[in-house]
């Protein structure tokens, strides 16, 4: 039933949010202490230890592909997305962070049009500027400085919409599996090695965080898949939203943080015009 599905996948988006914000709440605690290099490479090991074990019991002839460049540029793309989001976090107040992380769909649509040539048409580039007043409104450019955790969470979100443009590419040849599975096998190495020159040994309890990162990482991206593949974007992307109040009062119980008045503004305008863009995709 329709009225059943969009509920199941209303749960998973929420599900997603809170492990998302889990692991945003795990990556500050320990990145006082830890290198994003370090925390990625976690995250990494994690995911694969849970991903590859269904995949050997099916077979590794499943994974045959004949585009496994442009996994490798996917995974470099996810990689650099994933250590700019880390150093915001360890930086910025958190909702600040998840307030720019809302800005992937505006980025995502301007490459799409760009990389892939999609007929983007005027309401969707009207979405797009309507959402990035949204942006300018939050970090207010000649207000207030623009630092380097800033500049790397919106490099964190242009980065992870390039891997938007690339599985949309992949899905023409290949499987959702076989994206998941070398997207996590290809960053394990390129994460390894910075890892190894900034590595700080953990306590055990410390290392019980960075598994929390790598499940909470894991499941949040799964939980999102879900709840797309049950209901419309446009009717999950409100749930998703969620991710700013739960990520606003976990800033506020942890660490005594507050969002100001621009970053509740402009993320209620980066949400609009997203949400504007998936009622236009869907139609």
């Amino acid at each position: 039933m329709p009225q059943s599905a969009n509920l199941r996948g209303m749960m998973w988006m929420i599900c997603a949010g809170a492990c998302w914000t889990v692991m945003t709440v795990l990556v500050r605690e320990l990145s006082a202490d830890y290198s994003a290099f370090q925390l990625l490479f976690a995250r990494n090991v994690v995911a694969v230890s849970i991903l590859m074990p269904p995949v050997l019991r099916s077979g590794i002839g499943a994974l045959k592909t004949s585009r496994i460049g442009l996994h490798c540029l996917r995974s470099a793309f996810a990689c650099l997305g994933i250590l700019g989001l880390f150093y915001g976090v360890s930086r910025l107040p958190l909702p600040d962070v998840t307030a720019l992380s809302f800005t992937q769909p505006l980025f995502a649509v301007v490459l799409a049009g760009l990389v892939l040539k999609e007929a983007i048409g005027p309401a969707r580039w009207r979405a797009v500027l309507f959402g990035l007043i949204g942006l300018l409104i939050i970090v207010r450019p000649g207000f207030t400085e623009i630092g380097i955790a800033t500049l790397a969470v919106l490099g964190s979100a242009i980065c992870y919409a390039c891997t938007n443009v690339c599985v949309k590419s992949l899905m023409t040849t290949d499987t959702p599996q076989q994206s998941v599975i070398y997207f996590n096998v290809i960053m394990l190495p390129i994460s390894f090695v910075p890892a190894l020159i900034f590595w700080v040994t953990p306590d055990w309890l410390d290392a019980l965080r960075m598994v929390g990162i790598g499940l909470c990482g894991t499941l949040s991206v799964y939980a999102f898949a879900r709840a797309l593949s049950l209901a419309d974007a446009s009717a999950m992307l409100p749930f998703d939203f969620l991710r700013l109040p739960l990520a606003a009062l976990a800033a506020f119980l942890l660490f005594g943080e507050t969002g100001d008045i621009f970053t509740w503004a402009g993320s209620l305008i980066i949400f609009a015009s997203s949400y504007a863009l998936a009622r236009i995709q869907a139609r």
